[in-house]
């Protein structure tokens, strides 16, 4: 276990942005009534415009620094964390970010691509980096991922009316402070790497990149399919079910005990509605303080925390202290304990922005011509 103790970084705003687009959960339809049920899962937002987590992240960034009154030349420090960045090596999101908001050549960018663990993991990376730093006194830290592309085409994703993932990604905004005069941040984190086996899209591995097979067989011994080239994320139910209720739980237990009651509310990932009873049951929590968004926003991977807490705690009143459990691919889990000061938490932020600028626009050589289709362009 890394524990982590900071005493002079304050949490200065909170932002989520989602695309505008809604898809509904049919529940008319029998099968899509009982996943609903099961999954809790009413509504998502997925871009249809192939938003991704650099727009969100710009327009929830920029909502966040209005919030507060700093100008984007203040930043020192850039991180972002997510698993589906614009490019592929070369400039990470943070760098883009960088060059969207013109940003000072000494403000630090630094990418993370920590799954659905990510909000207890990025956040002790950006606190530490404030922390230890004498010239980093304030930091944007952005998570979000989208998952649109998982749907093989556009008129799929419309027509498909059971979803468990949406798209989202959040800012948190970390200033330098006084040493002790803010509610102090602490996060634990855990990894269990051999558990990768359950939770993995394939065939994305640099060894798989070029493959064009019909079927994969995973380390495991399943066979799937490969859908014309589309990322498949190979995911063990059962197995994760059992991770997520099982150990995540047990080392809450072990760390926490009796001190879990301290907390005003409960920011579980929102993996779905069975695991978020299951947890809540095991630990003997109030369900009231255990907070949810699954059910208008889906999973929203690494960004479900940072959705949930703009989803249920925009309107804060008073103080509120809040215990973070965030858990998944890789398999990684970890804590952190927070306190939210009223006036740091914005509402969800919908959105149709979509950078255009350094999206690579296809060309068809007359060579190709036969092979493609009209439709196909």
């Amino acid at each position: 276990m890394s524990s982590f103790s900071f005493h002079n970084v304050a949490l200065r705003a909170f932002a989520v942005a989602v695309p505008r687009h809604v898809i509904t959960a049919d529940t008319s339809d029998r099968r899509t009534a009982k996943f609903v049920k099961q999954m809790g899962v009413e509504q998502v937002h997925l871009s249809i415009t192939e938003q991704t987590p650099l727009d969100l992240g710009y327009v929830a960034l920029k909502h966040a620094l209005a919030q507060v009154g700093w100008q984007p030349q203040q930043l020192d420090c850039v991180v972002f964390d997510t698993q589906v960045p614009d490019f592929w090596g070369g400039s990470g999101n943070s760098s883009l970010i960088h060059h969207y908001l013109d940003l000072r050549e000494d403000c630090a960018t630094l990418d993370l691509t920590v799954g659905c663990a990510a909000f207890p993991y990025a956040l002790s990376v950006a606190s530490s980096i404030l922390s230890s730093s004498s010239d980093v006194k304030r930091l944007a830290l952005l998570i979000g991922d989208c998952v649109w592309y998982l749907q093989g085409s556009k008129a799929e994703l419309l027509a498909n009316k059971q979803h468990l993932f949406g798209d989202a990604t959040g800012v948190v905004l970390l200033e330098k402070s006084d040493f002790g005069h803010t509610p102090e941040i602490k996060t634990k984190l855990f990894a269990q790497g051999h558990g990768y086996i359950n939770l993995f899209a394939a065939p994305s591995g640099r060894d798989n990149w070029h493959m064009d097979a019909d079927q994969f067989v995973l380390p495991t011994g399943i066979t799937v399919a490969n859908h014309q080239g589309r990322v498949l994320m190979h995911m063990n139910g059962m197995a994760i079910h059992e991770f997520s209720t099982g150990k995540v739980v047990d080392t809450i237990k072990e760390h926490y005990g009796a001190k879990l009651q301290d907390f005003d509310y409960y920011v579980f990932h929102q993996a779905n509605r069975q695991i978020l009873d299951a947890i809540t049951a095991r630990l003997e929590l109030n369900p009231d303080q255990v907070l949810i968004s699954f059910d208008q926003y889906g999973n929203t991977s690494s960004c479900s925390a940072l959705t949930t807490i703009c989803h249920q705690l925009h309107d804060l009143d008073k103080p509120a202290r809040i215990f973070n459990a965030s858990f998944g691919i890789g398999l990684a889990w970890g804590f952190s304990e927070l306190v939210l000061e009223p006036g740091t938490v914005s509402a969800i932020i919908e959105t149709d922005h979509h950078f255009t600028e350094h999206v690579l626009k296809p060309v068809y050589v007359q060579s190709h011509a036969a092979q493609l289709a009209p439709a196909a362009l």
